[in-house]
């Protein structure tokens, strides 16, 4: 827990400090649990740095990962082996997609405003909007 003093004003005239207390997350309530890893930071950043696409890593290739983290390329491979590696790199993939939602409708609409439109981009932008203009009498 972490203490902090703000000032409390009871009237107009008179102040005094109050103590505040503030709960700081500790690493355990940010990063899951992972057994049989040593460096298990390095191990969350090496999933992290998988689920992201290739043409948005930093670096870009996995040799120069391991050594921006201070393991060697064959820890890394390694790493890929263990059963949580694939579950946090979907986690990063999907954390990923849903950050980008809002860009990817953006860049739908923009399509449909423009002379590239096609009849699908309108059917799911519609669809999307959860909007029905036309009545489907198939059914």
């Amino acid at each position: 827990m972490k203490t902090k003093l703000r000032r409390s004003t009871k009237s107009s005239n008179e102040s005094k400090w109050v103590s505040t207390q503030t709960e700081t997350p500790i690493q355990s309530d940010i990063l899951p649990a992972i057994t049989g890893i040593h460096h298990q930071t390095e191990f969350i950043k090496f999933a992290k740095w998988s689920g992201t696409p290739v043409q948005y890593r930093e670096p870009i290739f996995q040799k120069d990962f391991a050594e921006s983290i201070g393991v060697c390329e064959d820890t890394l491979t390694d790493w890929k082996k263990h059963p949580q590696f694939n579950l946090l790199v979907w986690q990063t993939i999907h954390e990923w997609l849903k950050d980008r939602i809002p860009d990817v409708i953006g860049g739908l609409y923009d399509k449909i405003t423009s002379d590239k439109v096609s009849p699908k981009d309108i059917e799911l932008y519609f669809r999307l909007a959860e909007v029905n203009i036309i009545s489907d009498n198939k059914k």
